[in-house]
């Protein structure tokens, strides 16, 4: 088995944004206005921030929909004259971000972190909500229906918590929500105390249970065997497992990152040595399954998935993602490489969006011969021979986002494989590519995407998910019933022992056409 060290996806979001100067937003159309004079700090930053998505987000280049927002603008600069609280007004923008569909241009309205309600609220199950983890004074809880939280619905909470949380789809929302309920502060978001809250319970009864801080949690769960499962989360990067007899490799993914992508972290792994080392492995082993575990990646750098991608079908055939750049200031201040960017020989022109593989150098660049890949690029795999023709199997659920679920598209829009689990976090087509400002005015922090990525099959539409090919049940807390599919489906032995070589039994029982 590899194994590398795991870096816990929020760290690393904390040293991306925190590690770096964040740079304020600012644009002298908008200061020189009689409308930002004349305002508020309030009302000025919301002039900026509008400024700032109308002129950087890919949504935002079509004139109906700057439209549109200028009209919002004009009610919430109304709204905004006599607040005088900073938290409403990082909410307003919040509202503006969320209706965006987008899970990467958000607000950052949190203040405190450090004070939670010592619950967890299943919402994916048949029941409304189920406590699911709790700190030890509340152990009797576990496993409870609850009916009401402070007296209202958990349907009306989420309806309120939906118009505030920046998601691609439902099902990123409630990846996202279900840890936002949490935190104590969250709930004074949705105007409701964020010292206390009162659960009503499925039996009649109630208990109110307190905020305490996070440092002082202990924690008592559901009895589950998660930890015995081939599935586990595993606490790593990306690892593997050859199972010689089952002729099954297992590879879990869990995020994309590595030495390449965050040259800061030496101690990691190389993605693509990583991958290279276990197809040797299966190559030796004549190992006839691959599963790509996918289910607990939230995304990272998308290379790493075109270096696994291309042992699974020749780099020249694959048909790729369209990403659309939109170019802004904003953009420009982050990577002021771009300045040099020219299009069909003219510099590029802010406020446009460009097919990004067809800028000069790009387009010059597949026009040559492949340049030789140093210590600071992916190497990717270009000999035929050794492309893998077993079966592929990935395995998709709720957390499979961004750049995971840009793998899953790629491998489904190209043949790659089939897709288990269940459905993805993520959109097949979707806004990405995110960078950092700050409002002078008022200090929040906003995030904004500046690429939309277009899946190769346009034929396919603008789905909200990706749909498994087969759907398998992933919580089970009592089986592993994902890999017990797995070996059930695709066990050498059982080959081994039939007297037939036909496998189209296969296909009849486990293919159901996709969705999207």
């Amino acid at each position: 088995m590899k194994r590398t060290l795991l870096i816990v996806a929020s760290l690393l979001v904390t040293a991306a944004i925190y590690g770096q100067n964040i740079p304020q937003y600012h644009s002298e159309t908008v200061e020189a206005s009689s409308r930002y004079g004349e305002g508020n700090a309030f009302q000025q930053d919301l002039l900026l921030y509008a400024d700032m998505l109308a002129a950087t987000h890919p949504y935002y280049a079509d004139a109906k929909h700057r439209a549109t927002l200028d009209k919002r603008v004009s009610k919430i600069y109304r709204e905004c004259a006599n607040l005088d609280d900073v938290k409403a007004f990082r909410l307003m923008l919040a509202r503006l971000a969320a209706s965006l569909g987008d899970g990467h241009t958000a607000i950052s309205y949190w203040s405190n972190m450090s004070m939670i309600f010592p619950v967890r609220l299943a919402l994916d199950g048949d029941k409304p909500a189920i406590v699911d983890v709790t700190a030890e004074e509340y152990k009797e809880l576990l496993g409870r229906e609850v009916k009401l939280i402070n007296g209202r619905p958990l349907k009306s909470i989420l309806k309120e918590a939906r118009a505030i949380v920046s998601a691609d789809n439902d099902v990123n929302f409630e990846n996202l929500v279900k840890e936002y309920l949490m935190f104590a502060e969250f709930w004074s978001f949705l105007g409701m105390s964020d010292e206390r809250l009162t659960l009503t319970l499925a039996d009649g009864s109630s208990v109110d249970i307190a905020a305490i801080n996070k440092n002082s949690l202990k924690i008592a769960r559901l009895q589950r065997d998660d930890v015995e499962r081939v599935t586990a989360m595993r606490n790593t990067l990306f690892d593997y497992t050859i199972f010689e007899n089952e002729g099954i490799c297992y590879l879990q993914f869990n995020q994309f990152v590595d030495r390449v992508t965050h040259p800061q972290y030496q101690q990691l792994a190389r993605f693509d040595s990583f991958v290279a080392e276990m197809m040797a492995e299966i190559e030796e082993k004549q190992v006839e399954t691959l599963v790509v575990d996918l289910q607990y990646n939230g995304g990272g750098n998308s290379m790493l998935g075109n270096v696994l991608l291309s042992w699974l079908i020749p780099n020249a055939d694959m048909k790729s993602y369209g990403v659309d750049v939109r170019i802004s200031e904003l953009l420009i201040s982050t990577y002021p490489y771009y300045r040099n960017f020219t299009y069909d020989g003219e510099p590029v022109v802010v406020g446009e969006v460009y097919d990004m593989f067809r800028f000069d150098h790009n387009r010059v660049a597949v026009e040559r011969a492949q340049p030789a890949q140093d210590s600071t690029q992916h190497q990717l795999n270009l000999d035929l021979e050794r492309i893998f023709r077993g079966n592929v199997i990935f395995v998709e659920g709720k957390n499979s986002f961004s750049s995971a679920t840009l793998l899953l598209t790629l491998a489904r829009d190209n043949g790659v494989g089939i897709i288990v689990g269940e459905p993805s976090g993520g959109k097949p087509s979707h806004y990405g590519d995110l960078l950092y400002c700050t409002l002078p005015n008022t200090g929040t922090i906003a995030t904004v995407s500046h690429k939309y990525f277009v899946r190769p099959d346009r034929t396919k539409g603008d789905c909200d998910y990706i749909m498994p090919d087969v759907e398998v049940e992933l919580n089970n807390p009592n089986r592993d019933v994902l890999w017990e599919w797995i070996v059930s489906t695709f066990d050498k032995r059982k080959r081994c022992d039939s007297k037939s070589d036909d496998d189209s039994y296969m296909w009849d029982t486990i293919y159901r056409p996709s969705m999207n």
